[in-house]
């Protein structure tokens, strides 16, 4: 909630210039705003009935650049949102940006001396902002820091933090995490993509009865889902499907967003390894997902291989029968059948239904398999290998 300050400077700038005024912080959340004066577009109304101007809002706001400026300048209008100009100010704390003055002004009319109005009210703001800040962030890192403590690989540090959290979240009967992954940020994109990333995640408050606690970062973040009891797969896929949605939106392009979901687990004691699953599932994405959100209990094998680090992978750790068999079959339909096999365990009947073939097809093609390879498709080991191998190739596409 802004400070009697904040909304004071707000109001009265307002009625000095006769103009909408809006205070928003570095990610565009509206932090005070003034009364309408006839100047309203479709996203301030939005942004002041519902606290929230959309993600479309607020690519178009970071996209500007706002969060590199030193200095006020038009953020231009977009008729597609239904947004007029604003005149922005960047009001900066010792270099810090603390929040974004925005005045609306449709026909770009400002004169110089309101300009200087403006820049002396943002003078002012910094100050305001920076003492409520101080409050409003030390509290916020530290929830977050306790779970991202909770999510650690270090028994003693996530002892440490369900200590901090005891008493201050609900009771769990389950914990489902969702990892929000982004992909391709730049560095001059790195507010944008924290409003992505934290708007995503507050989407996952919108499912009644869930609490949810999130940590957040430039590069992606998570939310658990705590509930009393059990929630249906597809439930929580529609949810992550929201939260890369919302995440898109904020992006506009510059960067890409997947997200990945874990296994349910019984109390905050266990979320940690939900996490670590819908980790390696954002992982999966584009090699073996289309995406934008993978089921990380759904990898299988992949689950394993998608732990070692992304530089190991290369041609070298293909086996050489599968090597041989790749090179001698260009349109991959001994390769295809070979892999539809040794998924069925070695059923032939099953391979050749799931091939659509006659097994005497299926059969003349592992014959094949075995001459171009030398490989011995009876031996237990060769066929883990391989298994493995095929399973490799598709990560590395």
């Amino acid at each position: 909630m802004p400070s009697d300050r904040l909304q004071q400077l707000v109001d009265s700038l307002a009625e000095q210039l006769q103009r909408s005024v809006v205070i928003d912080d570095p990610q565009v959340r509206l932090l005070a705003t003034s009364r309408h004066f006839g100047d309203e577009d479709d996203v301030r109304v939005r942004a002041v009935l519902q606290r929230d101007a959309g993600s479309a809002a607020v690519a178009h706001v970071l996209g500007s650049g706002v969060s590199a400026w030193s200095r006020a300048g038009w953020i231009p209008a977009q008729p597609a949102i239904g947004m007029h100009p604003r005149w922005c100010v960047p009001v900066r704390w010792r270099g810090e940006l603390l929040g974004l003055l925005m005045v609306i002004d449709a026909g770009q009319a400002l004169t110089a001396e309101e300009a200087a109005v403006i820049g002396t009210a943002g003078e002012e703001l910094a100050a305001v902002l920076v003492a409520d800040r101080h409050a409003a962030d030390a509290a916020t890192a530290a929830r977050e820091l306790l779970v991202a403590g909770l999510l650690s690989r270090d028994p003693a540090e996530r002892a440490r933090a369900l200590a901090g959290l005891a008493g201050a979240v609900p009771a769990a009967g389950q914990v489902r995490a969702v990892v929000l992954a982004l992909h391709g940020v730049g560095a001059e994109d790195e507010e944008q993509a924290r409003a992505a990333v934290r708007r995503g995640l507050a989407t996952l408050g919108s499912r009644a009865g869930t609490a949810v606690l999130t940590t957040a970062g430039p590069d992606g973040g998570a939310g658990l889902l705590l509930t009393p009891g059990p929630v249906d797969d597809a439930a929580v896929a529609e949810l992550a499907a929201r939260v890369v949605a919302e995440a898109t939106g904020v992006a506009a392009g510059r960067f890409t967003c997947v997200a990945g979901t874990g296994p349910p687990v019984a109390g905050l004691a266990e979320a940690w390894t939900s996490h670590r699953t819908a980790e390696l599932a954002t992982r999966a994405v584009p090699r073996l997902a289309p995406g934008p959100v993978v089921d990380g209990s759904a990898l299988g094998v992949h689950a394993v291989l998608l732990r070692v680090p992304a530089e190991e992978w290369d041609a070298t750790a293909l086996p050489p029968e599968l090597v041989a068999l790749r090179a001698a079959d260009p349109q991959g339909r001994l390769t295809g059948t070979l892999a539809a096999w040794l998924d069925a365990g070695g059923n032939a009947p099953a391979a050749a239904e799931a091939l659509h073939v006659h097994r005497t097809t299926l059969h003349y093609r592992l014959d094949r398999v075995r001459e171009l390879t030398g490989a011995d498709l009876d031996d237990g080991g060769t066929r883990l290998r391989l298994h493995l191998g095929l399973a490799v190739a598709r990560l590395l596409g």
